[in-house]
């Protein structure tokens, strides 16, 4: 029996799916079956042998030759496609560009959607004295951020991951909490006020180097501490001991 006339006998084509010659096999196998075709029994089984055959030998043929059934193709597909992902992901100048792009997304988060929330907070003089916390919420999230003590009058505290979700991915931005005492609260009745702002390199903060202020009243002395940020205020005091404190408002600006 020729291969062609195998495909003539299951009424399928050369070229078709496995798949499709195995469907009309059984359903040519069904109406021959003895239950069914009882008024030629003879012919039905000549018949159904002849399907039999035929489809045995297609069956041989198809293994050897004829083209995968649906899921070896699937299968294929997804090999290949999984090794072109591959290379495209392996690719330094499709990294690249990945990687501008999602710097123009945050970029974009920024500029439109303003990822960063600030908040200007009164802080009593009681708290500075002692430090303390507060309690703030963002979103549906509560949380506490701790409040430093010393002698200063103004600061800025970022907290990070507690501003606006990004709309393009899980990023979150920060908070930032300008924190200021008034300066009624730190200063007596007869106390004169003075405003500086000083450049200060990084490494001296590091070291904890004494520094000078050329205030109004005269030199004085100081030393800040190494956590001390960029934009902080601090308050120092001349006239010790005398009738009045003059205050003197320093900004610090790290060079």
């Amino acid at each position: 029996m020729q291969i062609a006339e195998c495909f003539k006998i299951l009424n399928v084509s050369p070229g078709d799916e496995w798949l499709r010659v195995r469907k009309s096999y059984h359903s040519l196998a069904r109406q021959l079956h003895p239950d069914i075709n009882r008024g030629e029994i003879q012919l039905g089984d000549v018949r159904l042998k002849e399907i039999n055959q035929a489809f045995e030998k297609l069956e041989t043929h198809y293994k050897a030759h004829a083209l995968p059934d649906s899921r070896e193709t699937n299968e294929q597909g997804r090999t290949k496609f999984a090794a072109l992902f591959k290379a495209l992901s392996d690719n330094p100048a499709l990294q690249s560009a990945f990687r501008s792009s999602l710097d123009f997304l945050e970029e974009l988060d920024n500029k439109l959607f303003q990822l960063d929330i600030q908040r200007d907070i009164k802080i009593s003089g009681s708290v500075l004295q002692k430090g303390g916390s507060l309690n703030l919420k963002s979103g549906r999230e509560s949380f506490a951020v701790k409040i430093p003590s010393g002698d200063w009058n103004q600061m800025s505290l970022r907290v990070s991951g507690k501003g606006e979700r990004s709309l393009f991915s899980q990023r979150r931005g920060d908070l930032l909490l300008n924190l200021r005492v008034p300066i009624k609260e730190i200063a007596k009745p007869d106390n004169s006020c003075f405003s500086y702002e000083m450049k200060i390199s990084p490494d001296k903060l590091a070291g904890r180097r004494v520094m000078t202020l050329n205030s109004s009243e005269g030199p004085i002395k100081f030393i800040l501490p190494r956590n001390t940020r960029d934009g902080q205020s601090f308050t120092l005091r001349s006239g010790w001991g005398g009738n009045s404190e003059t205050l003197h408002i320093l900004t610090v600006r790290l060079d």
